[in-house]
């Protein structure tokens, strides 16, 4: 097999990169603090001397921003007698593959369940992934009992070692590449679980670079192929959904990877995504538009219009597997179209505010139809929702952001609470916080003139200047946080 060597766009990008995995082990990077359960009131009713804080200084206060990764491995870890260590790897391996993998997809087939049938034989196979997904699997019981804290720790410790041995060679065959991208998807899904840490943008800003590495090196057994396809869809999801939270930047200089590119536009719901790929391409293009520059002015408004027809006449098609129509799988895309369209709406109602006049057939109203939508759908299927991993919460945490009735509110909080209840997704209570702080902010900003006066005399000096959502601008105030609603 011949080596490929691997160039990451610029020099110094590959270093950077092993750089950022030395900071996360000394826990220099900030994540989200971890969230525990309680049991919650109407928060938005609420408002604390430290939320006025925010509001008024457009900051985080320093004492809530303690989010240092403190329970990052360190060396004195490494005392722990290898037989403790171990005491729980076949549970976890267990687990992983009885639990997380049979819940990961909407269909459990060799066909439509990637990590059964691709990552799993691959985890048997290397060491760095079979540490990263005892990782996962300890990370994900961490939920419900502590005392898998630190096998979650020692595992993920070992798998970063493992991709950091892998990267500094100087070529690699296409297996190793393999390798390679099937760790960095672990590790970015482990941080995501992990409350959402910061990280995760990270290893997925590397994923995209081994990607384009890949692609110099194509497969040519079908299973390389294979997981190919998955490694382009995994990106493709990850990277469209997180440019509808915040700002995502490359320390690459090559050119991005774009969907479009790596993505076929089809119409049939995807068991992994659990919405059609040709939706996910709407609403990458619905962030084009959001990140477009102010004011609906420099967009084509026949192109809006054109784009919410689209997302109004896509029928999403069940996959071959599915016979009752009946199913969550229409649900859950259909909530995910539904979110699209708020996504827009949201979009072009902060851009009408800048431009020389609203688009007369995106209004409010309409807006709050889609909260409403997406509220009963998730309501009527919850029971079978929760049964995977292929949840709504993209759809539910927009309609969360843009509700605006008290009862509305209550529902979003409920659900939320349903969902975290599981046990089973970490990146579900730091939606809930960036939620309630959107709600908290608004309630504030409604009452108060002199935040637009205060904005007015320190637009500079304003952090939040370059948020485009309202609830990127809830991210920065809580510390720069990075969501992914996957």
């Amino acid at each position: 097999m011949p080596h490929v060597a691997m160039e990451f766009g610029s020099s110094g990008t590959k270093s950077h990169w092993l750089e950022g995995f030395a900071m996360e082990e000394q826990g220099l990077s900030r994540r989200p603090a971890q969230i525990h359960d309680r049991h919650r009131t109407w928060m938005f009713l609420n408002t604390t001397m430290i939320d006025l804080e925010i509001h008024f200084d457009g900051k985080q206060n320093a004492k809530r921003q303690a989010f240092s990764w403190s329970d990052s491995l360190s060396p004195g870890l490494n005392t722990i007698p290898s037989g403790e260590r171990s005491d729980y790897d076949p549970v976890l391996l267990s687990y992983f593959e009885h639990i997380i993998c049979s819940s990961s997809t909407l269909v459990d087939n060799a066909h439509c369940n990637p990590y059964r049938y691709l990552i799993l034989p691959m985890a048997l196979q290397s060491e760095g992934l079979y540490h990263a997904a005892l990782a996962i699997s300890a990370n994900t019981l961490k939920l419900s009992d502590t005392k898998y804290r630190l096998p979650a720790l020692e595992h993920h410790h070992r798998a970063l070692n493992h991709l950091r041995g892998l990267l500094n060679k100087d070529d690699w065959v296409e297996a190793e590449i393999d390798e390679m991208l099937g760790l960095v998807l672990m590790l970015c899904w482990f941080d995501i679980s992990d409350s959402s840490r910061p990280s995760w943008v990270t290893h997925l800003n590397g994923f995209q670079n081994l990607i384009r590495t890949r692609k110099e090196c194509p497969g040519r057994s079908h299973h390389s192929q294979e997981l190919e396809s998955f490694f382009n869809r995994y990106f493709a999801f990850h990277l469209v959904l997180a440019r509808t939270a915040f700002r995502v930047t490359s320390i690459s200089q090559a050119p991005p990877i774009l969907p479009d590119s790596i993505l076929e536009a089809s119409d049939i719901i995807d068991p992994y995504m659990g919405f059609s790929p040709a939706l996910l391409l709407m609403i990458n293009q619905v962030a084009e538009l959001a990140w477009a520059r102010d004011g609906l002015d420099e967009i084509s408004r026949k192109g809006v219009y054109k784009l919410k027809a689209n997302l109004d006449n896509l029928q999403q098609k069940l996959p071959a597997e599915y016979i009752d129509p009946d199913t969550e799988c229409v649900a859950i895309a259909e909530a995910n179209r539904l979110g699209a369209l708020l996504f827009l709406y949201e979009i072009c109602l902060t851009k009408s505010a800048s431009s020389k006049g609203p688009i007369a057939s995106l209004d409010a109203e309409e807006k709050n139809t889609y909260v409403k939508r997406i509220l009963g759908l998730v309501l009527e299927k919850k029971s079978n929702m929760m049964r995977t991993a292929v949840l709504p919460l993209w759809p539910l945490f927009l309609a969360g952001c843009c509700a605006r009735e008290e009862e509305e509110k209550v529902i979003v909080l409920r659900l939320f609470e349903e969902l975290n209840g599981i046990r089973r997704f970490g990146n579900i209570a730091p939606a809930v916080e960036v939620v309630e702080m959107v709600w908290r902010q608004r309630d504030l900003a409604v009452q108060d003139e002199r935040k637009s006066r205060r904005a007015n005399s320190k637009k500079e000096k304003d952090p939040l200047q370059g948020a485009r959502f309202v609830w990127e601008h809830a991210m920065v105030m809580l510390g720069g946080w990075k969501l992914s609603l996957t």
